[in-house]
């Protein structure tokens, strides 16, 4: 049973903006080190960040009803085939389903929250 769905999309220059104004300040606000170690400097180095960034808005979305939820309380990590997955700090009996995407400009990110079978 779907307990909520969430979308977000983020412009990836406002998102590189804020890391380079704040530095570590702003990415340790949102990401945790596991995160950010997952995410290897590059050519899409902005990109996956604000891919991140918007799959976390969008798991508070999806659980805003009855979970309130922070970004640091989302992990959003890949899986080894590299397949986006979620995992909540606080304790919640729910699976979250999770799609990003990303180009030049946006990244955008869809969760789906289900009642565990």
């Amino acid at each position: 049973m779907v307990i909520g769905v969430g979308i977000d999309i983020v412009k990836i220059e406002k998102l590189k903006e804020a890391v380079q104004k704040w530095g570590t300040l702003f990415l340790n606000r949102i990401f945790n080190s596991q995160e950010l170690e997952n995410i290897q400097e590059g050519r899409i180095y902005y990109q996956r960040l604000a891919a991140r960034f918007a799959a976390k808005e969008a798991v508070i979305k999806a659980l805003s009803k009855n979970y309130p939820l922070v970004l640091k309380d989302i992990l959003i990590l890949n899986r080894k085939n590299g397949a986006p997955y979620c995992e909540v700090k606080k304790k919640i009996d729910l699976d979250i389903s999770l799609s990003i995407t990303h180009i030049e400009d946006y990244a955008v990110a869809c969760a789906v929250a289900q009642k565990k079978v």
